[in-house]
């Protein structure tokens, strides 16, 4: 944990800029001091067809997924830091917002934890 989903146009996805953007919620991640540098994933979800204001317009959406447990400030925290280091990477896209969701632990499992038990 956590999974940054980073969403943006299929063009940005493509575009140099984007390991750049995805090097940069890394670090922001790391830098929230709440996870292990190895536990953070991040990956892009490029959209094909999307409107911001009923234009085809830029956006960047990060959703980080995280295991409850995390006070609401240092949820809020980190949404904050997750999307200064985007405006950071990407000053021309208008439309940068983050957010930072809750994973309940009794439903959730990754490799280590299946294959224990």
């Amino acid at each position: 944990m956590p999974h940054c989903v980073i969403e943006c146009p299929a063009e940005l996805a493509q575009a140099p800029q984007i390991m750049p953007l995805m090097q940069a919620v890394h670090q922001a991640a790391v830098a929230s001091g709440l996870f292990e540098t190895p536990d953070i994933k991040v990956r892009v979800l490029p959209s094909a067809h999307y409107l911001v204001g009923g234009q085809p317009d830029a956006f960047v959406h990060v959703t980080t997924h995280i295991l409850a447990g995390r006070s609401e400030q240092q949820k809020k925290q980190l949404a904050d830091a997750v999307a200064r280091a985007a405006c950071a990477q990407l000053p021309q896209v208008a439309m940068i917002t983050s957010e930072v969701r809750d994973i309940q632990r009794e439903a959730y499992s990754n490799r280590r934890q299946a294959m224990a038990g």
